[in-house]
């Protein structure tokens, strides 16, 4: 199990890079996203920050279980809220991302709740 939480946690941690630079930099599909699910433009560094602060927390967490296991379970909820924002507003094809960073996160947590 622990190179598999390692895999994960690692394969995640870019992902959620890749998004919070793009959360930061104020991409036009983040940006358009966001105003579509009535989160203000002008908070977006907040999500930026979440993501990038969950990308920190699993890879510091891989030398303290404890840290990756608070991050993923942070990461479950913040994606389950984008989802459903995003289905809320009836724009269930635009959660996709969202719903597959999810499931990375419910994967991470699960492996680091196994872990020794």
């Amino acid at each position: 199990m622990h190179v598999a939480a390692t895999v994960v946690s690692i394969a995640l941690a870019v992902v959620l890079t890749r998004t919070a630079h793009a959360t930061f930099t104020g991409k036009e599909v983040v940006r358009r996203g966001v105003v579509e699910v009535g989160f203000p433009p002008s908070l977006l560094w907040l999500l930026g920050l979440a993501q990038a602060a969950g990308a920190a927390g699993l890879l510091v967490g891989l030398l303290w279980s404890p840290l990756a296991v608070a991050a993923a379970g942070c990461l479950v909820l913040y994606f389950l809220g984008a989802v459903g924002a995003h289905l809320r507003v009836g724009h269930p094809e635009r959660a996709g991302l969202s719903a597959a960073i999810l499931v990375g996160s419910v994967v991470a947590l699960v492996l680091m709740l196994l872990r020794p």
